[in-house]
């Protein structure tokens, strides 16, 4: 090992460095590597490479050595390359059990560092590849499984695929991952590896199966139209494949068939019907085409063929029938959420299999498990949004029964889909016998139900006459009706459930309601807003004038709303004005803490006007900019006692800040672009004077003081107007000298510029469509693939894609511009895929949060690149190498936040016989 600290290049190494000689001090370090510091992983590593090299050591310690080198080699401070030709050159005289811990700890490099293979030199990559193939064929079945992973490093790939046949289930499961792994990082399997991969299927051990079921849907999907041994599409015959695995006696598998069903796109129907019923279509039979017709002559491998007749069924004919049935029937309730989520996915693709969906969705209310009640209420709901459901009576009985459930989350679900439904006359009457139970029984119900009732109203409009209302409100057509009491809940429910109709039928409704339910509708109306609908007074008789004013009164909301629609315009204006005068105040009087509050407050009240002008909602934020500046004054006054790091924080925000609405807003003019300039002056001093009162760091501040002088001179440049004189002079004084005393003084002097947009502005912004509402669900050993799906207004230049993980560490991606497309004026889509790497276990799910931004270039990125990240540099870095690790553009986020459920695919890990634990 070389005897510079932080790299690893030859195999000398200092005489202080011993190989660790017990397991236990070797296990101690492997836990500290963690938490280690710079100095003291570059130890670990050299040490970890004697001790791989010793041979006098037991195997038990070798390994733990080579997880050390491993991880080390995983941290940016020791040279990577040099720790895995290291780790090669050792692989020649190792033991098998070495070997196997060199191979896997080299795959794990090749996954955690995307360009691995780049890293290592010719000569190196030639010693792998000879180790690697001489290890594939060794009588060892886990050294066989080790040597096949590296297979992908070497550049064999296209030798994995014999291993798929291999004697050991180890194996074969580990030549179908690299064949996997090869699908997920973008890379085309051919169309003659689908027979192997359905061989795969009936294979004995259970990992093999799970892996060998992706690859069908994966095969089948990429080559959707080529035919298939059976002469049918090979997506058809992909489903169908699929469909059969869920009759697998592992739950795993099942679970896994499950779930992959509803990624299928475009099935025929024919197939998608055939899950729900057990019956085996009959005009399936038919004769093989033989061996090598057509275009795809290399599916039809004889290995895979099978004698048929015209006589005989093939299992193809019955792989699909009752798959779903199954996946429903099954003991384990995650085959049974698996199905449900697939059902409601393929919904989607054929409104026939839709509408046979719900007989069997229903009939999972009657679940032994909540969270598959649950799961089922869900679905239909989904399914009802995009076309209303007819219930049959045996269906409402079910759901009706589901109603009483002692859970509330199953009530509220079932509510909602009801909602979406459509029932008989007979069985409305049913329903509203059993939600009049319901709300007796369960009283925090009521609001939910109401909101039910409303919907059901207006989708049994055609059902709701002025009998059917004449028996729920206990109307009598010949003698007076006794006036219901107005705080009856069940008389509230069915007088929402009536009104709600449709205009045609509310007029029929309303001719034989009595008078006092005309005068509980206001009090209904202020008691549950939401479940009536606005126009009522129209319906209300002329005879009864007072219940028509009280319907037409504004409420509190309504009143704010008109008031806001009739003097939209003398409101804003006003406001705007408002915010103005504590803009100018804040930019000529001394500064205060108050001044600091009162723009904050001005400036997000008028911000939450909707109607305001671009070019006013600009201004608005450059007035909250202008107040953080005015903190900043604050604070500089007193320095005796400020918080530094809170003083590095509001540089951090303002100088953020001036670049977000110098990049945002489309169409400013020179003027207003050097008020932000002038703003970035400010942060850019308040930043250098906190960090002289701090730990002063000469490497900094000389690069620091001259990109100041050069944007203080560009600035007083550009203002050449009388009225900025005595911005001018300090920025004058600020260019010949910047002792923290000047620095102080232009601060404390500081006032801000006119800020005075034209009004053709506009601010660009995006919008995240909303994705699928199920989890993505990834291969934690490789990257998660993130859609992003965008609408850009105002904008379509320097668009990045920023991703917070669930560690809250941020990553930013620059999206190739061939994956904006414009859609309309001034407007683009985005619909692009980014590929993260998740530090996620198997099982554990996470939330990720993606924004789509922009990105602008600095003014002076040496500066910038410290002033925006609100910290000065630790010690320990090298000044230019934490430059180059941190110099970026700026980057503003123009989108809200999207949260996305990832839920890391479980694989069983696989431990090698000869390692220790």
């Amino acid at each position: 090992m070389s005897t510079k600290r932080g790299f690893v290049e030859t195999d000398t190494c200092p005489s202080d460095c011993t190989p660790y000689t017990t397991y236990q001090e070797a296990h101690n370090a492997l836990q500290a590597l963690k938490h280690t510091s710079h100095a003291g992983i570059l130890e670990h590593a050299e040490r970890a490479l004697l001790t791989v090299s010793a041979q006098h050591l037991p195997s038990a310690i070798r390994q733990i050595g080579v997880r050390l080198a491993t991880i080390a080699c995983a941290h940016p401070e020791p040279n990577s390359a040099s720790i895995a030709a290291s780790l090669v050159r050792a692989l020649k005289d190792a033991d098998p059990s070495i070997r196997c811990e060199i191979y896997a700890s080299l795959i794990t490099l090749h996954e955690i560092k995307s360009q691995f293979h780049t890293f290592l030199s010719p000569e190196v990559t030639n010693a792998l590849g000879q180790c690697v193939r001489a290890d594939v064929n060794h009588s060892q079945h886990h050294l066989r499984s080790a040597a096949v992973a590296c297979l992908q490093i070497v550049g064999g790939n296209n030798g994995v695929r014999r291993f798929t046949d291999d004697a050991h289930p180890k194996v074969r499961q580990t030549a179908l991952s690299v064949i996997q792994r090869q699908q997920m990082v973008g890379k085309e399997l051919g169309a003659e590896m689908y027979g192997e991969c359905v061989a795969a299927t009936l294979d004995d051990a259970e990992q093999v199966r799970m892996i060998a079921v992706s690859l069908v849907w994966a095969i089948g999907s990429q080559y959707a139209k080529h035919v298939s041994l059976h002469n049918l599409r090979l997506l058809d015959d992909a489903f169908i494949k699929v469909c059969d695995m869920v009759n697998d006696s592992s739950m795993l598998v099942r679970q896994r068939a499950c779930l992959i069903l509803g990624r299928f796109r475009r099935v025929s129907p024919q197939y998608l019907e055939q899950t729900f019923s057990k019956q085996v279509m009959s005009n399936l039979r038919s004769v093989p085409r033989s061996l090598g017709y057509g275009r795809n002559r290399g599916l039809h491998s004889s290995k895979f063929h099978q004698r048929e007749t015209v006589d005989e069924l093939r299992l193809l004919d019955s792989g699909a029938a009752g798959a779903f049935v199954h996946g429903l029937e099954d003991e384990y309730q995650e085959v049974r959420d698996a199905a449900i989520e697939s059902i409601l996915e393929l919904s989607s693709e054929s409104p026939v299999f839709a509408s046979r969906a719900v007989d069997f969705l229903v009939d999972m209310f009657n679940d032994s498990s909540d969270r598959v009640r649950v799961r089922a209420i869900r679905a239909l709901t989904v399914m009802g949004t995009r076309s209303v459901i007819y219930l049959t009576d045996e269906q409402l009985s079910i759901a009706v029964s589901a109603i009483k459930d002692s859970s509330q989350s199953v009530r509220l679900r079932i509510y909602e889909f009801l909602s979406v439904s459509v029932v008989s006359s007979n069985g409305l009457q049913q329903l509203m016998h059993a939600i009049q139970d319901n709300l007796e029984a369960y009283s925090s119900d009521l609001l939910p139900v109401y909101r039910a009732l409303k919907l059901l109203g207006a989708n049994h409009s055609n059902i709701i006459t002025p009998q059917l209302t004449c028996t729920l409100l206990n109307i009598s057509q010949h003698y007076l009706s006794r006036e219901a009491r107005i705080d009856d809940v069940v008389y509230a429910g069915n007088v929402i459930l009536v009104i709600n109709t449709k205009r045609a039928t509310r007029h029929a409704v309303a001719s034989v309601l009595p008078d006092y339910v005309f005068g509980h509708l206001p009090y209904l109306c202020d008691k549950y807003p939401g479940c009536l609908p606005n126009n009522l007074a129209e319906y209300v008789p002329a005879h009864l004038p007072y219940v028509r004013q009280m319907l037409v009164r504004p409420t509190p909301d309504t009143l704010v709303t008109q008031m806001t629609r009739d003097d939209d315009e003398q409101q804003t204006s006003a406001l705007f004005t408002r915010m103005q005068r504590v803009l100018n105040k804040a930019c000529e009087e001394p500064a205060s803490a108050q001044i600091a509050d009162d723009l904050v407050l001005a400036a997000r009240t008028f911000l939450h006007t909707a109607t305001a002008e671009c070019r006013q909602k600009v201004v608005a934020r450059y007035a909250e900019l202008v107040s953080i500046g005015v903190k900043i004054k604050v604070m500089v006054e007193s320095h005796d006692t400020m918080q530094v790091g809170e003083l590095f924080a509001l540089t951090a925000r303002l100088m953020h800040g001036s670049y977000e609405i110098e990049a945002r807003t489309q169409g400013l003019d020179p003027l207003a672009r050097t008020s932000l300039v002038y703003l970035r002056v400010l942060a850019h001093t308040a930043w250098l004077f906190a960090h002289s009162l701090s730990e002063h760091d000469p490497r900094v501040s000389a690069k620091m003081r001259e990109e100041l002088q050069l944007r203080a001179t560009s600035v007083a440049q550009a203002l050449s107007s009388d009225k900025f004189t005595a911005a001018k002079e300090l920025l004058s004084a600020l260019s010949n000298d910047q002792t923290p005393k000047i620095l102080q003084h232009f601060v404390r002097e500081f006032r801000a510029l006119e800020f005075v947009p034209k009004s053709q502005c506009q601010y660009a912004r995006a919008e995240i469509q909303p994705g699928s509402r199920r989890p993505l669900e990834f291969d934690h050993r490789f990257p998660l693939r993130v859609p992003i799906n965008a609408r850009l207004f105002w904008t379509s230049r320097n668009i990045v894609a920023n991703v917070t993980l669930p560690t809250q560490a941020t990553r930013v991606w620059r999206v190739p511009p061939n994956f904006i497309k414009p859609c309309g004026l001034m407007q683009s889509s985005l619909v692009w895929d980014v590929e993260v790497e998740l530090p996620l276990g198997s099982g554990e799910v996470a939330a990720v949060k993606v924004a789509v931004g922009m990105e602008c270039a600095s003014d002076v990125p040496w500066s910038d690149a410290f002033v925006v990240r609100a910290a000065s540099v630790p010690v320990l870095y090298d000044i230019t190498d934490y430059y180059k690790k941190h110099e970026s553009h700026v980057v503003v986020e123009i989108s809200s936040l999207q949260t996305l459920s990832v839920n890391p695919i479980e694989i069983r890990p696989q431990p090698s016989a000869h390692t220790r634990i």
